[in-house]
């Protein structure tokens, strides 16, 4: 079962952990073992994309052992060559494309291995500063960290690297992979990979910098291109950060001991009017106080932190501006001499964290809120009870309710002022996947910002995708938003019917009565983060995999091939032919004799009941 396979991966995983400079050789040869190649085929066989044909025509439909065997001889040989993947642009939130390569499975298929021998290698290794394209980290992970570890920031600096993807150098990323692979061959397949250009419109473009966005590959070789630049950070933090405690500023003192003073001297008095020229003054002094800066930023007290998401990083100072600007330049120097990559200054903003708003994963972050500080009340060891500002320094975070408005009016649920309007392409459906269809947007967009301190806010967003259903629902049946909501109920709960009358299934937009900030509520998941490796999943998968399984419509054994579809439900169309048998299985892919899955896709097979297979069990399993 390829079990020692496994085991020398995880053994490479433990000696990179242990040791951060292990030099590693013979991978290679992971490419003539089987057991990669189901492990890999059974990490993406359901993905999104794998029915939509590459350059050369092929989909993940009819991968078989055989085409295992064929891909392994043409590693043995060194034949394998990666066909230039088909370019294809994708609509972004701000109203751009993003160009993405849609490679043939194969390609992924091998793709997915490098991908697994990398991530064994690297992954122990990576900063924990960084969070983009790894297992057990995301977008909450990163902002959680900010929420925790940012208190007390002064100065934030956006980083921004211009068209980063697009810009990788081959050469540069090969010397840094060099360093830690002895693997010439190994080496050469990435290469061949990164060279293995797009069509576009026909035409072959040859890429000689820039890795691929929508590659299987390309996530970790830009996370290893750009980890020297973490360590740097890190450096740079280790060497800047100094003193042990914050200065007081002087006016910040003066001021206080005047009030103090004052007050005092007030308290003292048995003059009224003495008395209340001087409570005057000493309120005068108070406010003045409040006002001036308390902490003291002259270099005596700095304090740097610093997260990475991709391409996306943000770094959090604790001291003087001059230190930000100076730290923006460092990075940029190294960006530029290390990596060949230009930072670009324009969108590289440095924000004051308490009077602006830095932008990061769509979130819009500050420190301190914009209203004045909460107090808490306090008791000293002596009994002396006291109130201390506790929000002054704490991270901010909020949901960009505005932008969030505008990418819906755009896609058009609402106009640009945020009034609801008619889903019209969606009203042909029925009316259960229309709810099902605004309900799954709204829980994406709510589940997000599921730990923004204005979570309450996100009400109108809640707001505009409910009204926006009772519209296209009221559009659909010629009727009206209130006889809508008065048939449905007030979170539009929709009926399905069987032929007696009887409800099979319900559903109702998931609307949330409670909106109540909740700052830790971030949707973390460290089940398969670096410490405990990925042997017992690897070999789940590998167990599990049907490639080696006989026909389980005739029992055949010889010439097994998967059969795949892209969708078994898909909202608006009705599921017909073999597609309905998978759709009882509820399974996309199952295995299938070469003579059985011909008679599949010539329709000979349309309308089989599961009772005539053979092996109904493999085909469920």
């Amino acid at each position: 079962m390829g079990i020692k396979d496994i085991q020398r991966l995880e053994k490479i995983r433990e000696l990179n952990s242990e040791n951060p400079n292990w030099v590693n050789h013979d991978l290679y040869r992971f490419l003539f073992k089987d057991t990669m190649y189901a492990i890999a085929y059974e990490t993406l066989k359901s993905n999104a994309g794998n029915m939509t044909a590459g350059s050369d025509g092929s989909t993940i439909d009819g991968f078989s052992a055989g085409s295992i065997t064929k891909l392994i001889n043409s590693m043995k040989d060194e034949s394998f060559q990666f066909a230039p993947a088909r370019r294809v642009e994708i609509p972004k939130a701000n109203g751009k494309k993003r160009q993405l390569g849609i490679a043939p499975p194969r390609d992924k298929i091998v793709q997915e291995i490098i991908k697994i021998i990398l991530e064994a290698i690297y992954e122990p290794t990576f900063s924990d500063k960084s969070h983009g394209f790894r297992s057990g980290r995301g977008c909450h992970t990163a902002l959680k960290a900010f929420r925790l570890n940012w208190s007390g920031v002064n100065w934030i600096i956006e980083g921004d690297i211009k068209g980063f993807f697009d810009n990788i150098s081959h050469n540069i990323l090969i010397e840094k992979l060099r360093e830690r692979i002895a693997d010439e061959r190994f080496l050469n397949l990435i290469r061949k990979a990164l060279n293995a250009g797009y069509l576009e419109y026909g035409r072959l473009k040859n890429t000689i910098i820039g890795t691929p966005q929508g590659s299987v590959v390309s996530p970790i070789l830009a996370n290893i291109y750009l980890d020297g630049f973490d360590k740097f950070v890190e450096n740079v933090i280790s060497e800047t950060e100094v003193g042990t405690i914050k200065k007081i500023h002087p006016e910040k003192n003066r001021l206080s001991r005047k009030y103090l003073k004052l007050h005092k001297k007030a308290a003292a008095t048995e003059d009224l009017v003495e008395k209340a020229g001087l409570t005057a003054q000493a309120a005068i002094a108070k406010k003045e106080s409040a006002l001036a800066p308390m902490i003291l930023n002259d270099g005596s007290y700095v304090r740097m932190k610093y997260i990475r998401y991709a391409d996306d990083w943000i770094i959090g100072i604790n001291g003087p501006r001059v230190l930000a600007e100076d730290i923006r330049q460092k990075c940029a120097d190294y960006l530029s001499d290390v990596l060949d990559l230009e930072l670009s200054f324009e969108k590289t903003h440095i924000r004051h964290a308490k009077t602006e708003t830095a932008k990061f994963l769509g979130t819009d972050l500050r420190i301190g809120n914009t209203g004045e500080g909460k107090k808490a009340n306090f008791t000293s060891k002596n009994g002396i009870k006291y109130q201390k500002s506790v929000t002054g320094w704490t991270p901010y975070m909020k949901a960009p309710i505005g932008n969030l408005v505008r990418n819906l009016a755009n896609k058009g649920f609402c106009d640009l002022d945020g009034n609801p309007l008619s889903k019209a392409s969606w009203s042909l459906l029925d009316d259960i996947q229309i709810v099902d269809l605004f309900g799954s947007i709204w829980r994406g967009l709510h589940n997000y910002y599921s730990f923004v301190d204005n979570r309450s806010n996100m009400n109108r967003i809640q707001f505009i995708l409910l009204h926006s259903a009772a519209k296209t629902l009221a559009d659909k049946h010629r009727s009206s938003v209130r006889k809508m909501f008065k048939k449905h109920g007030k979170w539009l709960e929709i009926k399905v019917y069987n032929s007696e009358s009887k409800v099979i299934r319900t559903l109702n937009f998931p609307y949330e009565k409670s909106l109540n900030r909740n700052p830790k509520d971030f949707k973390v998941n460290n089940d398969l983060a670096n410490g405990g490796g990925k042997m017992n999943f690897y070999i789940r998968l590998r167990t599990r995999s049907k490639l080696f399984s006989p026909c389980c419509i005739c029992g055949e054994t010889e010439n097994i091939e998967m059969h795949h579809v892209k969708h078994i439900r898909k909202i608006g169309e009705k599921v017909k032919g073999f597609t309905l048998v998978m759709a009882r299985l509820n399974r996309k892919q199952i295995p299938v004799c070469r003579e059985c899955h011909n008679k599949i896709h010539s329709g000979k097979y349309d309308g089989l009941k599961l009772n005539q297979f053979i092996l109904p069990n493999v085909a469920r399993a």
